[in-house]
């Protein structure tokens, strides 16, 4: 049967078209409403939601701010947590929230303290309970949801069109700060006495049974026997923690001997993991940075060189009348000490260089000032003394210079940017260490030893010049979440 092709005339097509156009039309009419409702909604919530996150924002600000400033004052004393909470309180004034229309009214509650920038909510602690364990604190901690409650408070406008529920949103901030660093070198010894002070009959101060301003091979030591001691500090493990063995990681260890510093906040949290042995031959090369000789990984912007690089002479002293016999006072056999500590058989040239870069202080200055070390420094001697302090060998003084010689030849405080830099922070030990290769071990504090002369692979000739604080040797704090 054949098909029947109906054709329309222009008149109707265009009719057709019309029509549903009008129709389509009509839909996009109803449909219009609903979809301008929801992008409005859309548009609210997104306007609600962008007030939140700035207020969280602002909030974090002022967490990590006050968090930072109290950090930078622990150090590990009762004092020095007081000082954080003010220096919190201080560093918070002038912040304000809600677009700069609210101030922050700071409240103690929302500081706490801790042992580990890692802690659970609960090792937190307010300031007076951290006072109890001062020793150990290293990090604080603010929580801005213990501020007033306004603070988080942010008014939604949009939101409740959907639930009543959504008509506030409360936000808040935490931050964590402490010190990353410590600046002490990853080579510990032991102490030669564990009494922090004592006095001679000269009346001359000894610190852990160190003098001041004699030479030690801190290679060559061991107040408890005649074998060497000296120890490998892990130096990335905290105290009280157990460390992995860093003898075979001299990559490891090797930026730490270059720049003299650790990268744990404290040694005083407890017991640090020591190796036995120092590997001086694997290390002596990053140790002599400070003399200006480098070897990878030491560079000159990380581990800068002294000012004053001029190695003790043996053959040229000055300021001493007769030649010592070595670079550091003689060794004694049993214990293995140095006629410094037993003077008894000392002769004119025993007591190795004298007063390179300290001289001796005296006991009595140490008792008024209660042990803690003035800016200037302990009382000293005079050149004219050193017949009483170095009987019963008597080496005499010749041509000594106003200042130490270190100071007068370089060492001077003109040279800020990197002087001292010679001196090594050495933790001393209390010995004896248990047996075993690697153990854990008690620093009683913190030794300062002036570098005389480059270290070899057998020896590392320093001069004690006192003890420091980790009030002084801590790094930088930082935020750490």
């Amino acid at each position: 049967m054949p098909i029947e092709i109906r054709r329309m005339s222009p008149s109707a097509l265009r009719h057709d078209r019309m029509r549903r156009k009008g129709s389509e039309d009509g839909a996009i009419a109803i449909m219009t409403p609903f979809v301008l409702i929801v992008m409005l909604a859309m548009l609210g919530m997104a306007l609600d939601l962008s007030q939140s996150y700035n207020r969280k924002t602002e909030l974090q600000s002022v967490a990590d701010a006050i968090a930072l400033a109290a950090a930078t004052d622990l150090d590990g004393t009762t004092a020095g947590i007081d000082r954080a909470i003010t220096a919190a309180g201080q560093a918070a004034v002038g912040f304000n929230v809600s677009y700069d229309k609210l101030s922050v009214s700071w409240s103690s509650a929302a500081l706490t303290f801790g042992t580990d920038a890692n802690g659970a909510s609960g090792s937190w602690v307010d300031g007076e309970t951290a006072k109890l364990n001062a020793s150990k604190i290293f990090f604080a901690r603010v929580d801005t949801s213990a501020l007033d409650p306004a603070h988080g408070h942010v008014d939604n406008y949009f939101m409740p069109i959907l639930s009543s529920a959504l008509a506030t949103t409360t936000v808040s901030a935490s931050a964590v700060a402490g010190r990353d660093s410590l600046n002490v070198l990853p080579l510990a010894i032991c102490a030669n006495s564990n009494t922090n002070a004592s006095s001679l009959a000269s009346g001359e101060l000894v610190e852990y049974g160190f003098r001041r301003g004699v030479s030690y091979n801190l290679m060559n030591l061991n107040p408890g026997g005649t074998s060497p001691e000296n120890f490998l500090v892990n130096p990335i493990a905290p105290p009280g923690t157990v460390g992995t063995t860093m003898m075979n990681r001299m990559d490891v260890v090797a930026p730490f001997v270059c720049t003299g510093r650790m990268a744990i906040p404290s040694l005083g949290g407890g017991d640090i993991t020591v190796e036995r042995g120092f590997p001086l031959s694997s290390l002596y090369v990053h140790l002599n940075s400070r003399f200006g000789t480098y070897a990878t990984p030491c560079q000159s912007s990380t581990a800068p060189a002294d000012p004053s690089v001029k190695s003790f002479d043996l053959n040229n002293v000055p300021w001493m009348k007769y030649k010592p016999d070595g670079q550091a006072a003689n060794s004694l056999a049993t214990p293995l000490l140095t006629v410094a500590e037993q003077p008894a058989t000392a002769t004119q040239t025993a007591y190795g260089p004298l007063w390179t870069y300290a001289k001796a202080a005296k006991y009595a200055s140490f008792v008024t000032n209660g042990g803690v070390e003035p800016a200037g420094g302990y009382s000293t001697f005079s050149t004219t003394d050193w017949n009483t302090l170095y009987n019963p060998g008597m080496p005499a003084a010749l041509s000594y210079p106003g200042t130490t010689p270190y100071q007068a030849n370089g060492g001077s405080a003109t040279y800020k940017p990197s002087r001292n830099t010679r001196v090594l922070n050495i933790p001393l030990l209390h010995c004896p260490v248990a047996a075993g290769a690697s153990s854990t071990a008690t620093v009683v504090g913190i030794a300062k030893f002036f570098m005389t002369v480059p270290a070899s692979a057998s020896a590392l000739y320093a001069e004690f010049a006192g003890m420091n604080t980790e009030t002084a040797l801590g790094g930088n704090a930082r935020i750490y979440r």
